[in-house]
């Protein structure tokens, strides 16, 4: 009793001096001010992703959405938004997440297409890092106090990046209706060592038919960019 007492207690004296102090990386800034989103259209160059066409592959879908996202987004001022890459070229994962590091963006929003499963399985799939080691498995705390502060800060972001993925969830219904197979927790390893709320969007099945030619169709993909901008808006009102 008198630990959990001391606990609670630890809790409430960070809590005072924490919230006082305005979070700034990772959460919605105040109105007013600019939001920095990092987007990674996935795979590039040899790297071609799944294949969807006789000239299409996931890696071209990947990065023209990516570039018509930007381009939605940046049409307001409030936001700046970074590709992690805007050409067709391979780009490693150590790149990717040197660019997120530098760019230190306030959501990170991952573009990839899904298969396999089976021929059937079709729908979008949306995920987000849940932070599911526990805190002694990262660098060991050196008191119960760091200990709380990195339990509170790990709830802070994947609470953003579930209500993130809820917002797109939202708006990705219009487009795919009832074809969402739901939220899941994964780790993004391209942002590992930041703690800012993202989310990875399986956008359909290459492997289901009715999925690749919506994916394939260019009115759809505007359809799936808006929704994913409307999404992002709505995160950050």
């Amino acid at each position: 009793m008198e630990k959990q007492l001391h606990r609670a207690f630890v809790i409430f004296l960070l809590m005072v001096v924490i919230l006082p102090v305005p979070f700034s990386h990772g959460l919605p800034p105040r109105a007013g001010l600019k939001h920095s989103i990092v987007i990674d259209p996935a795979h590039g160059g040899s790297d071609t992703g799944v294949k969807l066409s006789e000239k299409m592959y996931e890696k071209d879908v990947t990065l023209l959405m990516a570039v018509l996202l930007q381009r939605e987004l940046q049409k307001s001022e409030r936001y700046q938004v970074r590709l992690t890459r805007d050409a067709d070229e391979e780009v490693s994962l150590s790149a990717r997440a040197k660019t997120a590091k530098t760019f230190r963006p306030d959501i990170f929003i991952g573009l990839h297409v899904n298969a396999g499963f089976g021929k059937n399985s079709s729908g979008y799939e949306l995920y987000f890092p849940g932070f599911n080691l526990p805190a002694s498995s990262l660098s060991p705390p050196k008191n119960e106090s760091s200990e709380i502060l990195m339990d509170m800060t790990k709830n802070k972001y994947l609470n953003s990046s579930v209500r993130l993925s809820q917002s797109i969830q939202r708006n990705m219904e219009r487009v795919f209706p009832r074809k969402s197979r739901g939220l899941r927790d994964a780790p993004i390893v391209i942002i590992k060592d930041l703690q800012i709320p993202a989310v990875v969007i399986e956008i359909g099945f290459a492997t289901n038919a009715a999925d690749r030619e919506k994916i394939t169709d260019g009115d759809t993909q505007k359809a799936v960019v808006r929704a994913l901008g409307n999404g992002i808006k709505e995160y950050f009102r």
